[in-house]
Parts: C-alpha cells; sequence; structure tokens
C-alpha cells in the first residue's frame, strides 16, 4: 500500500509567511498614518476642509471652523480650554475654543456655580469639553488674535495631538 507523504511545514514555503506579512502589514498601516504636515498628528482629523474667517472692521481675528472626526482605536476626551491656535515656532497664541456650533445659555449663573463645579454633562452641552468615541464627529470652533507684525498660526494643538490650518 502506497501512502501519500504529509506535507512538511515546509511545503507552505514562503507563500504562507508571506501572506501572514501581508495581512499583519495591513492591520497596521492606519496606525503608521499620520504626523505629516497635512493631516496632522493624534487621533483627530478634519472631516472636509475647516475655513477660516476674517472680519474686515477686525483685521487681526481669526475664528476656524469646521467638523473633526476621532480616527482613533478608543474613546477621546478634550478640554476646549487645552485646544490652542500655534505657530510655527511652536509658540501658542492666545485662543479661546468650543466644540458647539452656537451660543447656547448656561443653566447656573455664571457668578454662582454649583457647589463642586459644573457638572460634566452641563460641560458636554456647553461645548467646554467632549467625548468621542471612535468614528464620531463633531464641530469645532477656534478664535484667536493675531499680535501686530505676527505671523498665522499652522496648526491647531488639542493637548495630545494637532491639526493643520489649511492655507497658513
Amino acid at each position: 500500500m502506497v501512502r501519500a507523504q504529509a506535507a512538511e511545514p515546509a511545503a507552505c514555503g514562503w507563500r504562507g509567511v508571506s501572506w501572514v506579512l501581508i495581512v499583519a502589514l495591513a492591520a497596521m498601516a492606519p496606525l503608521a498614518c499620520g504626523g505629516d504636515d497635512e493631516s496632522g498628528n493624534g487621533d483627530l482629523v478634519w472631516v472636509g476642509k475647516p475655513r477660516v474667517t476674517r472680519v474686515a472692521t477686525l483685521p487681526r481675528d481669526r475664528v476656524l471652523n469646521g467638523f473633526v472626526r476621532n480616527d482613533g482605536l478608543r474613546r477621546i476626551t478634550i478640554e476646549a480650554r487645552d485646544v490652542r491656535a500655534v505657530d510655527g515656532s511652536g509658540d501658542a497664541l492666545k485662543s479661546n475654543a468650543t466644540f458647539i456650533r452656537g451660543y447656547v445659555h448656561p443653566l447656573y449663573p455664571p457668578t454662582r456655580p454649583p457647589a463642586g463645579g459644573l457638572p460634566d454633562s452641563e460641560r458636554i452641552r456647553l461645548g467646554q469639553v467632549v467625548r468621542l468615541e471612535p468614528g464620531k464627529r463633531t464641530h469645532l470652533s477656534v478664535a484667536w488674535r493675531l499680535a501686530p507684525g505676527a505671523g498665522p498660526p499652522d496648526r491647531i494643538d488639542y493637548g495630545f495631538g494637532w491639526l493643520p490650518i489649511p492655507g497658513s
């Protein structure tokens, strides 16, 4: 009786190893993206192109409006007070940020906040903080004033990453 020889592990050869390597590299490719001048660095990415507005009567003031998406693998929390417009030298301009598109009246008087500070739900409602699940998006507005003779900022820093300012 003649038996067929069992295939040895080497019979799979480099073909099996190469498929494993290709799958592993493809899985890691999204993690290697980011960090260049076009896309920024971190979990946030622009959804579309943000718009920078300048009013003729306030020539040194700018307001950036756009949407950002969490392209990371975990939920992120960002405080609006940590968001800054930053110039090419790494210097932060005095900036204000919010994660809502318009004005919302606070539930508490500004001179009489509740004991222990505003609850997280109120801070989220006011746009002072955002919690973004992977794949979710939110609005981002950042306003800044240029110092006389100063150049424009080139990125928006949010503490653990940054986004480029288009056209800067």
